[in-house]
């Protein structure tokens, strides 16, 4: 439960601390503390006691929840609800802030599988951002009589239009962020990705003495594929192999394409004779892959060379070039095949 705060007094005031929580959240220096300090700049404008934002989804129709505070989070994080349904969709498809005294006796009002239908008085707000719904601010209180006054409710509609502007522009730093560090075409990390990623993980190793695995992978004379049947069919080669390497590798390991035709695979938490068990499989399944060109099917191989890390390497850079060392016997020795490094 949210503790309570007075509501600012006065229209100077109000605006003051309107103000004061449009540079707080502008501060922010990402997505997820843009949410956080939205909750937290309201909280102290107005008592409240459970808290939701929803995102309205690319094509219109869904309402994503983004962030939510209060007694039922995992039940709400988990439910996607529709713009044709419920208090939230209304507000989207109408533009227009509704304030519900009791939702016990609201028509429309529904409630989140998996919650109690209590007494509860809601506020909500949609979100605009360049004259578009980008979502919808939610304010709750539980219990009966604990209705929004009107001038609650305008003040949550003035902070939700600053809160709006806040999180579509964190929103768009993150997306320059993800295209920054991804690959296009495969929608893998990107070299920068990568060694930004690996740094990361090898502290982390290092703090905590945990096994760690770099792979370098190169796809077996992939300028014959391009040559033979044209650079659109080895993007198609390009992106089948990168979606076998995530689905063969677990959700924490890491997969980058760092150049033309070679990728890297950092494996975490695993020791080597089982990350060579899982490099065989993968290896088997790219090999496997019959991809469908203009030309007919094109089948690829790949080599691979691995490099565990080991409190020697004073820095990614060591545990990469033993990696690639490792691809390159891996090469010499025929490819299609792993090679451990030394």
């Amino acid at each position: 439960m949210i503790a309570a705060h007075k509501p600012a007094q006065g229209g100077g005031t109000a605006l003051d601390a309107l103000i004061d929580a449009a540079a707080g959240i502008l501060a922010a220096d990402s997505l997820e503390d843009t949410l956080a300090r939205i909750s937290h700049h309201l909280q102290a404008l107005l008592p409240y006691d459970d808290l939701t934002v929803y995102e309205v989804d690319a094509d219109g129709t869904g309402l994503r929840p983004v962030f939510a505070l209060g007694m039922w989070v995992e039940q709400i994080m988990a439910e996607t609800l529709s713009v044709d349904q419920g208090t939230t969709g209304w507000v989207v498809r109408n533009r227009r802030t509704r304030n519900v005294p009791n939702t016990r006796f609201d028509d429309i009002s529904t409630v989140v599988p998996g919650t109690d239908f209590d007494d509860e008085a809601f506020v909500c707000v949609p979100m605009l951002a360049h004259d578009r719904v980008i979502g919808t601010l939610n304010v709750y209180r539980v219990g009966a009589d604990r209705a929004f006054t009107d001038a609650e409710a305008a003040l949550v509609e003035r902070f939700a239009t600053m809160a709006a502007l806040a999180y579509e522009a964190a929103r768009q730093r993150e997306h320059l962020r993800h295209q920054a560090a991804h690959d296009g075409l495969t929608g893998l990390l990107n070299h920068r990705g990568a060694q930004e990623r690996l740094r990361r993980e090898i502290e982390a190793a290092s703090a905590h003495v945990r096994p760690l695995s770099v792979v370098v992978v190169d796809l077996d004379h992939f300028k014959r594929i391009n040559d033979t049947w044209g650079h659109a069919a080895g993007d198609r080669v390009l992106h089948q192999v990168a979606a076998t390497m995530r689905a063969s590798l677990r959700r924490s390991d890491l997969v980058a394409r760092i150049g033309g035709e070679e990728f890297a695979l950092v494996m975490l938490g695993t020791e080597p004779p089982g990350a060579v068990i899982v490099l065989e499989r993968l290896r088997v399944a790219i090999a496997a892959l019959c991809i469908q060109a203009t030309g007919g099917p094109i089948t690829c191989t790949v080599s691979m060379g691995m490099a565990e890390w080991r409190s020697g390497d004073a820095d990614w850079h060591a545990l990469y070039r033993r990696a690639d060392a490792a691809l390159y016997a891996a090469k010499e020795g025929g490819r299609n095949r792993l090679r451990k490094a030394t």
